[in-house]
């Protein structure tokens, strides 16, 4: 019983702590549409440039890839 009981308190933990880790996501992603608005403004006729580097941030953003 205490290993269920232990195991259980476990998961729980586990789950917690990704609940916490996942609040930066949000503010990950918006820093990055700030980044590309911000880089259309400077560049104007680099839009593509501007975009390449807002798809890398957004994957650098993404916590489940490797």
């Amino acid at each position: 019983m205490f290993k269920k009981l232990g195991f259980f308190l476990f998961a729980m933990g586990v789950s917690a702590s990704y609940a916490i880790a996942g609040g930066g996501e949000a503010a990950c992603y918006s820093q990055c549409d700030d980044d590309l608005i911000q880089c259309t403004i400077d560049r104007p006729k680099s839009t593509g440039a501007c975009t390449k580097i807002h798809q890398i941030c957004y994957k650098s953003c993404d916590p489940y890839l490797p």
